[in-house]
């Protein structure tokens, strides 16, 4: 009896601490008993719930469903199990797993039914996510357009592939396992398949490119990637990856690489027609020009002076065209990203007063006056002199054309930033001011303020641009303040020293011994082969020699050793040999030892010719070069003998006219075999030299010139071609000054040349040396 009680006692106890709910049932299926957690949960009675009262805390939409399936299950007295939502107190459904068993008696009659409801919510709302993250997978699969595929740890594509079989045309025996290799281009298999062994072995992602054949036989670029799928205990479960046709896009880039290409053939004979064109229309405007100065002179001289107002109209229309022939051809190298600065070391002060003196006239014309606010310390500048003077002069002339009767302020100054010294220039005027909207399109190519400045104004457009693309090679900048009606300041802001063209060494001095100076052969090279072969050849033939293996290094050592001569190399890291050429040329204790470049570079001729004291771009500036005679006049005025050697006979009768009137001995040669017999006749104080001619051209002179024993006479460029960056840099290591085209009157050229005649030429190369220089060239050649 005892345990019979305690065994009802315990039964009803469990069945009321069961996380299930969980109820009794007749033999025809009416409930009639609940445990405790039915009632928590559902906040119901057992006389709520008797019989199917059930049914009221079913889900509307399933409880037909639901007891049709159980009272299916009673009438065939077998098992129920069913899921569907039950209502909670608080309103809510949950999903529920439900099962009944039924329980018979001895003659196997159901006499109860025994069931329980298990909380699967969160389980179900689980494979419901799932769920959803398949059909999503399966559909991004199905939209892509990459052939996506999946392997298992050992790296073997394992059936089914719908979308490697749908792409390359194999079977799920022909692609299973390594199989996939035999779709690979032939000559792509090796690869393909050891970077995808090399991955799978190191479990490391795979990206790797191939031809693929399509289905329809045609090989496909592809750009495959793979990664490994790890377990949740680390191991490796499988890769999944995907194969992208890249073959459109490889057509593209390709495509968009010819159109490149073509471009750039384009832009190239683009530019080097507009330098033809610009060569060959100097030439017919350097007559115009050069015969206009020299009519002008003649008709002073013969009383003539009311002619010379229509004169100076057909000189001054022909520089106007000189000046858009050269702002084209400046603005083609810009677009062809070709703008590079060559720096050069000059006092600000000289500048600025050849600036002034250039720009009087055109500052003059509309009644202006003209002031220069210059402090006393502006120093000495490493920059692009001849860039700057034309970007001052293009500002300037910009001011003068829109100031009428009032004041034109050019205020320079020099200051420190940033550990580093800059010069600003601003050029100030009281014209007629810029709108902000005009100031933010001034600097475009082909555009000004607007279209009613251009009627009224003139002018291309290009000068800003040009000046902001020169400033900017330089390494600074040009900005402009104004408002309508009450003028304009531009200012440019430029570093003292170009960096690119910093020639000063990193390293210390060497120290060295007292006896090496003066007897060493210093060879600069980076190619240590060359190095040694140089070296030992000089030293069979008795030279002392000390090697560098690049520019700077090789300065730091000429300027230690100070060595008879320097074999330079022109193309090396860290400083070139043009760079270290131009650093020897401006150092006063090296500027006369001797310079043998051992390499064959494009700027091979400029190499030859730099021996060149000067040199002016046709058309030439005709007082500018009188003023540059005057430098070399000698005292006995029946000495005065100059050297014009130039293809052209009407350049030829220009110069022999012009200079002849200032007193000079003119002999001509109209190219350089006949200068060299000319020069042996009658050795000249000064020689006038154009670089292009038919037999022997400029560079070729100079080079013969510069053998002879006699040949230090001063040489003064003439030429129509158009100079180079790289050129005029090497032209600038030997050259007193370089002299943009147009830049200077005649009579400052003068005054430029008084002083260069006063200059000790250099001291021969030594008879030995020179032999040895002969030989290398004979090597060179």
């Amino acid at each position: 009896m005892d345990t019979e009680r305690v065994t009802d006692d315990d039964y009803r106890n469990l069945a009321d601490t069961l996380p299930q709910l969980a109820w009794i049932g007749n033999a025809d299926g009416a409930l009639i008993w609940y445990n405790a957690r039915w009632y928590d949960y559902t906040g119901t009675t057992l006389d709520q719930m008797r019989g199917s009262g059930w049914r009221a805390v079913h889900h509307p939409d399933h409880v037909e469903r639901v007891t049709a399936r159980f009272r299916a299950a009673i009438e065939a007295g077998k098992p129920w199990e069913d899921t569907f939502p039950l209502r909670g107190a608080d309103g809510a459904y949950r999903w529920f797993l439900s099962k009944a068993m039924p329980f018979r008696d001895a003659d196997g009659r159901i006499v109860r039914w025994y069931g329980t409801n298990t909380d699967i919510s969160r389980r179900r709302a689980t494979e419901e996510r799932l769920r959803h993250s398949e059909e999503r997978f399966r559909a991004l699969v199905d939209a892509s357009a990459a052939v996506i595929w999946n392997t298992d740890a050992e790296g073997a594509l394992i059936p089914p592939q719908p979308r490697w079989s749908a792409y390359t045309g194999q079977t799920e025996e022909a692609y299973q396992g390594w199989g996939w290799v035999d779709a690979v281009h032939p000559d792509d298999r090796a690869a393909a398949a050891d970077a995808w062994a090399a991955s799978v072995e190191a479990r490391a992602p795979y990206q790797v490119e191939y031809r693929l054949r399509r289905r329809d036989g045609a090989w496909r670029a592809m750009e495959t990637r793979g990664v490994p799928v790890l377990a949740e205990d680390g191991t490796l479960r499988e890769w999944v990856g995907t194969c992208v046709d890249i073959t459109d896009r490889r057509e593209a880039e390709a495509a968009v690489e010819r159109a490149r290409e073509a471009a750039e053939a384009a832009n190239r004979a683009k530019s080097q027609f507009i330098a033809n064109m610009s060569h060959e229309l100097r030439t017919p405007l350097s007559a115009v020009i050069g015969y206009s100065e020299m009519l002008g002179e003649e008709l002073e001289d013969i009383g003539q002076a009311a002619l010379l107002p229509d004169l100076r109209k057909i000189e001054a229309a022909a520089r106007h065209l000189l000046s858009l022939i050269n702002d084209v051809l400046d603005i083609s190298k810009i677009e062809a990203g070709r703008v590079t600065a060559a720096g050069e070391t000059f006092p600000v002060s000289d500048l600025i007063r050849d600036v002034c003196d250039a720009t009087g006239a055109l500052v003059a014309k509309k009644g202006n006056r003209f002031v220069l606010d210059a402090a006393d310390d502006l120093g000495a500048m490493h920059q692009d002199q001849t860039k700057i003077r034309q970007c001052l002069v293009n500002l300037i002339g910009n001011a003068a054309k829109f100031t009428e009767g009032g004041t034109i302020t050019l205020t320079v100054r020099r200051h420190r930033e940033a550990e580093a010294d800059w010069v600003s220039l601003a050029v100030a005027d009281t014209g007629i001011g810029l709108s902000r909207e005009q100031i933010g399109r001034l600097f475009e190519r082909f555009v000004q303020a607007d279209e009613s400045t251009t009627r009224q104004f003139g002018g291309t457009g290009l000068g800003l641009a040009i000046t902001r693309a020169f400033c900017q090679a330089m390494g600074g900048d040009i900005g402009v303040e104004s408002e309508p009606g009450r003028g304009a300041t531009f200012t440019i802001r430029l570093p003292a020293t170009l960096s690119a063209e910093d020639g000063a060494p990193d390293a210390q001095p060497v120290p060295v011994e007292a006896h090496e100076r003066h007897e060493t052969v210093l060879l600069v090279d980076d190619d240590p082969a060359a190095r040694e072969l140089l070296q030992r050849f000089l030293e069979r033939e008795g030279f002392h020699v000390r090697s560098a293996a690049d520019g700077r290094a090789g300065l730091t050592l000429a300027r230690a050793l100070k060595p008879r001569a320097i074999l330079l190399d022109v193309e090396m890291p860290r400083m070139d040999g043009w760079a270290v050429l131009h650093a020897v040329r401006n150092d006063p204790d090296l500027a006369g030892t001797p310079v043998i470049m051992t390499s064959v570079v494009a700027e091979q001729g400029l190499g030859q010719a730099l021996g060149a004291t000067d040199y002016f771009v046709k058309p030439i500036d005709w007082e500018r070069l009188k003023g540059l005679m005057e430098r070399y006049r000698p005292e006995a005025p029946d000495e005065a003998r100059v050297l014009v050697i130039d293809d052209d006979a009407d350049a030829r009768e220009r110069l022999r006219r012009s200079l002849g009137r200032e007193g000079w001995t003119v002999d001509e040669a109209e190219n350089g075999r006949v200068a060299l017999d000319r020069f042996s006749q009658a050795r000249p104080n000064l020689i006038l030299l154009d670089l292009m001619m038919p037999e022997m051209d400029g560079f070729g002179f100079l080079r013969a010139l510069r053998g002879r024993p006699d040949g230090d006479v001063p040489v003064v460029v003439l030429t129509a071609k158009e100079i180079t960056a790289a050129e005029k840099a090497s032209l600038g290591a030997q050259a007193d000054r370089v002299i943009a085209k147009g830049s200077m009157s005649l009579a400052e050229i003068g005054r430029q040349l008084r002083a260069l005649y006063a200059r000790t030429p250099a001291e021969p190369v030594p008879g030995r040396l020179q032999g040895l220089i002969d030989r290398l060239a004979e090597t060179d050649r």
